[in-house]
């Protein structure tokens, strides 16, 4: 298991002690443990919680004892397909109305409104439409419209009447773009994968609104679950921490492992 490498106020004092009485070590990261040392002293501390860290000062140890420490090296015999592009953007969600997008076309900045709720998407790592895949990354924001009445009220963004009338009948995922810093020409292109998008939306709302109804119910589920059988805390931990001197007796060496 990982090891628990925290120590109380107890066991770094333990530390000090020791390593002002040993001398200078070297330092060795791994969180593995010398096999079948040499325990020239050993000391332990005793935690609350039943926990204990123990102090091994041992003879150093060989080169064979050290390489066994070291991780095989891992060979990849496969070839990495290459990635999709990627679609990142910043989505706003306001209630009942539009989703606020925010994207970056080659350093231009984009933004459009859409009438798809963004939250939808959510546990979609990656669409595929007309052929081409494309990954998605997006932070979704919620806005919730303030209660009537409750003080002075910032404007609710929402669709022009105009944009609302040149949506085709029984289209259901669109988008107006509001603001494209970059030429006239470029901007199909940095439309691309948003249109592309908002096509698979259109295609495959039904499933992505039951998809969504899913997991907001398993949401409800694992909370009242948690609630009911609350996690019992964690066994104590048993930490070693091995210590040699080196010929070169230079620096300090630290040889944790968490044990269950």
């Amino acid at each position: 298991m990982k090891p628990n490498c925290s120590l109380n106020f107890a066991g770094c004092l333990s530390f000090i002690i020791l390593a002002t009485v040993a001398g200078i070590f070297a330092q060795e990261t791994s969180p593995k443990l010398i096999q079948n040392p040499r325990i020239l002293y050993s000391s332990t501390v005793r935690h609350a919680d039943g926990g204990t860290t123990t102090y091994q000062r041992i003879e150093p140890p060989t080169a064979a004892q050290l390489a066994a420490l070291q991780p095989a090296p891992q060979v990849s015999t496969t070839h990495a397909a290459p990635l999709p592009s990627i679609l990142s953007v910043t989505a706003r969600v306001y209630e009942g109305t539009l989703t606020e997008i925010k994207w970056l076309h080659n350093g231009v900045e984009c933004r459009a409104w859409s009438s798809v709720d963004f939250r939808l998407l959510e546990a979609i790592p990656q669409f595929e439409q007309d052929g081409v895949t494309r990954r998605l990354m997006s932070i979704t924001m919620w806005m919730r419209r303030p209660p009537a009445g409750g003080g002075p009220l910032r404007p609710w963004p929402d669709f022009p009447a105009e944009v609302l009338a040149a949506v085709p009948v029984g289209r259901r995922a669109w988008y107006t773009l509001m603001e494209f810093n970059g030429p006239a020409a470029m901007e199909n292109e940095a439309c691309a994968a948003l249109d592309a998008l908002h096509n698979y939306v259109e295609a495959h709302l039904a499933v992505l609104q039951a998809r969504r109804v899913q997991r907001e119910a398993q949401k409800v589920a694992e909370a009242a679950y948690k609630l009911a059988h609350p996690e019992p805390p964690p066994p104590p931990a048993h930490t070693i921490i091995q210590l040699w001197k080196t010929p070169q007796a230079d620096i300090q060496t630290l040889k944790p492992e968490g044990q269950p």
